[in-house]
């Protein structure tokens, strides 16, 4: 495997960590009311709304509450499909780049399998 494969399922993660992370964080609406983690439900920490404004704690809550969860749905989504295709374009090493396919470090496994490998580049596709 290339390092860049080996490294983009780790972003790939990092990013999912961090929606959920986002989805886990409290958050205020209209700088009014306080509501808590949208992934835990964005209940209204109170139930009052203040006297100015057309605010319905409850429900102004939760439309940001799964807006919020939404946002994070995306942006995890779109971070797998991006590793997804950076991992599946098969980036080539140095190596291969150069033409120096005896040095080449970056092995893939065979089509045969039972433990055969070839070299990842498409130049000499078919020869193992």
């Amino acid at each position: 495997m290339t390092s860049q494969q080996k490294l983009v399922p780790v972003f790939v993660l990092v990013v999912i960590a961090a929606a959920i992370g986002y989805a886990l964080l409290p958050f205020s609406f209209a700088d009014a009311i306080d509501c808590g983690p949208p992934l835990l439900g964005a209940k209204a920490q109170t139930t009052e709304a203040p006297p100015e404004g057309f605010i319905k704690p409850v429900e102004d809550c939760l439309a940001s509450g799964k807006s919020r969860l939404a946002v994070s749905a995306v942006t995890a989504f779109v971070a797998v499909l991006a590793g997804t295709a950076m991992v599946a374009l098969k980036p080539l090493s140095a190596e291969c780049l150069r033409g120096s396919h005896d040095g080449c470090t970056e092995w893939w496994p065979g089509a045969g399998g039972m433990g055969s490998m070839g070299c990842q580049c498409d130049c000499h596709a078919g020869t193992w």
